[in-house]
């Protein structure tokens, strides 16, 4: 699931606000009772001019689309002025001392954002 903001939104976003935002989004979705863990990440995506919010959440099947959503509306709520998306996963990949590999998270789903987001009417949603 993707949201795409307003155009010009991203450029006028001072960077205090995208700080905050992150670490209210992290804050909102750990208290989502479909959420035990999560992992946001952020990235440039030079084919929209734009910044891309990536949520990678664990979420049990029976879940995953209303999990996919409230993440979704999150993303939406705490970071209006970026792109995001909410990509459900079975567990998040982890270094030995425990840190998220989120390259490796990208690296598996950034094709098809691209895809996405270069063509909304074609989201593999």
């Amino acid at each position: 699931m993707t949201f795409l903001p307003s155009p010009g939104l991203f450029e006028d976003a001072p960077d205090a606000d995208l700080d905050s935002g992150f670490f209210a989004l992290e804050g909102e979705l750990l208290e989502l009772a479909c959420v035990r863990e999560c992992a946001v990440v952020h990235t440039e995506l030079p084919e929209l001019g734009g910044a891309l919010v990536v949520a990678f959440v664990p979420l049990a099947p029976e879940q995953e689309i209303a999990g996919r959503r409230a993440v979704l509306a999150a993303c939406q709520r705490n970071l209006p002025a970026l792109y995001a998306h909410a990509v459900a996963v079975d567990e998040l990949p982890r270094t030995a001392e425990g840190a998220v590999r989120d390259g490796e998270l990208l690296d598996g789903v950034m094709p098809q954002l691209a895809r996405d987001l270069m063509s909304p009417m074609a989201m593999s949603d």
